[in-house]
């Protein structure tokens, strides 16, 4: 079995009709060919989307050989609380929900057999002593069990203790037990006698670790905090967390104590008090099988923060200090904490951890609800997800001498092994690229480190609808050198690329950094989709329109940089005549119209896709507008006098007249109106009853203005009367 089986890979097909490749190719030349493109893949976003055989992807996007993940043996629980292994070799887990002990012997294909099968629902914990006898902690009546002995005599560290949910070991054969449900740590001499070390304001303490030293350390919940125990018995809080629990301690190297916390989405605590406890009493929750598969779907590599709970992934971590910043509701962290109590967080994902341990210079974090493994190296500069189970939560970790790792799982209870080399060959199939027009593809370019004894190969193919599919090219050659790369695909609209990492020592793995593919997609003329004119004959003649602007809409499905020329045509003339000066950049121009006479027009725009490229590869387009009046000239007014009346004719060439009034002897302009009542039409007669007029002759001025504000007069000489 595989710790990195992927999961399915499914892309929607968009179908390019073959009619369209024909034209864009042509049928006796080459294409017009576009700008050039860049198709890259160098994080672990872009290579999530790939389909990955034997390979994990870390947080930086390097992409390197898994590990083999293997069952070891089938036991029945819910769940695998904690493993062990005495000196022979012998391995214990430590199981719920029927509280049970299992034992498997130090021989290949050994089965796991049932140790201890007490009172309790839950066997929550395990310990070796030097001397090798084994110890397990239970609940919900607190009890340790000596398993190791045939008899599997108990004891209680006080009537109180109701849950012992950690225990450790120090060189002198004493042990250690993290309690609920009053948070207190207890000691078991060598002799069998219990003392309470520690009574916290805490319903429970969740875990327990101790150092070469003899410094025993402490984690609860409540408010995450660690407690450190002095060899001489001194009690001080060395770290407040930000979450709400600290789940697991973990002695690293060089006296450095690594902290494994948690917290749920609504910012309470979490992990095994909350999964399996309410208001202090037990609640088994249903039983679950060993599933149908033994096969560990691909692990999610790393990405940015999702909504609570959801699909975990390891974010970057701080740059150190001794206060590490708040997390966001449902994120858990671990922490490198030093002696002197400073820490740095080394690895912070949205789900919940539950065990760490350490092994070949890195740490392993297990996590749940959706049963991923993650290894963290260099105090956090790299982090990679080794598996995602099909589990519900990776409960325990057990490192191995020879390397090897063994994992306990929960929802349903299983032990799996993770082989400590790297597996001899590994795969990579790219996601699809659409490159949106059938393009030509050059070659293939990639970085990565290839140490001696291993390899890196990389094919290419492409087609024309977007699921691959038989009328796909077949796989090219492979290139295993990134320097005379050839070009490796023929021309399509999708291309995609597959990877191939080799190593002849497992103990070493090539690393694949990043990916590159150059195109060409054919090149398609622009488009412009719309030509907008002013229609003068909506105004209202309250301003002269003798400038008019332009506008057009254009695109261009290379996304290539364009340019524009304009022309115009007068009703009647035989040609289009150019109109201001190339090139035009804006999707707009101002054009003074009195330059040209006055007429029935139209516009024609021409869009060419010249500045991105080649005289020979440059494509163009052009749309005429609808027909559209050019007016610079005044109406014409036109008096008869008769009698105490004047009738007044009003016409325009081109647009409807707008507005009239009247003035006598220069006083102030009347407004006057046709006689249907409305200035609708180019021509307009007006009937004007006269005023009242003193002795003598008079002047009569009429005045005319057009929708092009175009103002005309006419004017009559009113006789002495």
């Amino acid at each position: 079995m595989d710790a990195n089986t992927p999961e399915p890979t499914t892309h929607q097909p968009r179908l390019v009709r073959a009619v369209v490749a024909l034209v864009l190719v042509g049928l006796t030349g080459r294409p017009a060919l576009g700008k050039l493109e860049t198709w890259r893949e160098d994080t672990s976003s872009a290579f999530s989307k790939a389909k990955r055989e034997r390979l994990v992807v870390t947080e930086s996007g390097h992409v390197r050989l898994g590990q083999t993940l293997t069952r070891a043996g089938t036991l029945d629980a819910v769940r695998i609380w904690d493993l062990a292994r005495n000196a022979e070799g012998v391995l214990f887990a430590a199981t719920g929900d029927e509280g049970k002990v299992y034992r498997r012997e130090a021989k290949p294909d050994a089965p796991w057999t049932a140790e201890y099968d007490g009172g309790d629902t839950q066997a929550l914990s395990l310990a070796v002593l030097p001397d090798g006898r084994v110890f397990a902690g239970t609940g919900p009546t607190g009890q340790v069990v000596e398993v190791s002995d045939p008899k599997h005599p108990t004891s209680r560290p006080a009537p109180e203790v109701k849950y012992i949910w950690d225990l450790a070991t120090d060189a002198k054969g004493n042990l250690y037990a993290a309690t609920g449900p009053n948070g207190q740590l207890w000691k078991r001499s060598a002799e069998g006698k219990w003392v309470l070390l520690l009574q916290s304001k805490h319903h429970h303490l969740r875990c327990v670790a101790v150092i070469p030293d003899g410094t025993i350390f402490a984690g609860s919940d409540g408010e995450g905090l660690v407690y450190r125990i002095a060899p001489d018995g001194k009690t001080s809080i060395l770290f407040d967390a930000s979450q709400s629990e600290v789940t697991a301690l973990l002695p690293g190297p060089h006296g450095v104590v690594y902290v494994g916390t948690a917290t749920e989405s609504d910012g309470g605590g979490t992990g095994r008090t909350s999964v399996m406890f309410s208001g202090g009493e037990f609640s088994a929750g249903p039983k679950s099988g060993l599933g149908q598969t033994e096969t560990a779907a691909a692990p999610e590599p790393p990405r940015p923060a999702e909504p609570p709970m959801s699909r975990s992934s390891p974010s970057r971590p701080s740059t150190g200090g001794s206060s590490p910043r708040r997390g966001a509701a449902g994120e858990s962290a671990v922490y490198r904490l030093n002696a002197d109590g400073v820490a740095r967080e080394v690895f912070r994902v949205k789900a919940l951890i539950f065990a760490l341990a350490w092994q070949d210079d890195r740490l392993l974090v297990g996590t749940g609800p959706e049963g991923q493994l993650y290894e963290v190296r260099d105090d956090g500069r790299e982090t990679a997800p080794l598996a995602r189970l099909d589990t519900g939560q990776v409960l325990s970790l057990l490192a191995e001498p020879q390397g090897e790792l063994l994992v306990g799982t929960g929802d349903p209870g299983a032990v799996f092994r993770l082989a400590a080399g790297h597996v001899q060959e590994g795969s990579l199939v790219s996601d699809v690229h659409d490159a949106k027009l059938v393009s030509r593809f050059g070659a293939l370019s990639w970085r990565a480190v290839v140490p001696p004894g291993t390899s890196i190969a990389l094919q290419a193919r492409s087609g024309n609808v977007g699921e691959p599919d038989e009328t796909w090219s077949d796989w090219s050659a492979p290139q295993t050198d990134p320097e005379n790369s050839k070009a490796l695909a023929p021309p399509g609209r999708f291309v995609q690329y597959r990877a191939t990492l080799k190593t002849s020592d497992p103990k070493v793995t090539p690393e694949l950094h990043g990916v590159s593919l150059r195109y060409q997609t054919a090149n398609l003329p622009p488009d412009v989709t719309k030509v907008d004119v002013p229609d003068v004959s909506a105004g209202d003649g309250a301003t002269r329109q003798t400038r008019l602007t332009l506008r057009w809409e254009a695109d261009d499905p290379n996304d290539d940089d364009l340019k524009y020329s304009l022309q115009i045509r007068k009703e009647g003339w035989p040609e289009w005549i150019p109109l201001g000066e190339e090139p035009l950049t804006e999707k707009s121009f101002s054009w003074d119209t009195t330059t040209v006479p006055p007429g029935l027009y139209r516009v024609r725009v021409t869009a060419s896709d010249r500045p991105s490229n080649n005289a020979e590869d440059a494509q163009s387009r052009d749309r005429e507008s609808e027909p559209f009046v050019v007016d610079h000239e005044a109406p014409v007014v036109a008096i008869v006098l008769k009698g105490r009346s004047a009738a007044i004719t009003l016409k325009d060439n081109l647009t409807r007249i707008a507005k009239a009034a009247y003035a006598v002897d220069g006083g102030e302009w009347v407004p006057i109106f046709p006689n249907d009542g409305l200035f609708d039409t180019p021509s307009e007669t007006i009937t004007l009853s006269l005023p009242e007029l003193k002795e003598g002759p008079h002047v009569l001025v009429v005045r005319a203005t057009d929708a092009a504000g175009n103002t005309g007069t006419g004017d009559a000489l009113v006789p002495r009367r």
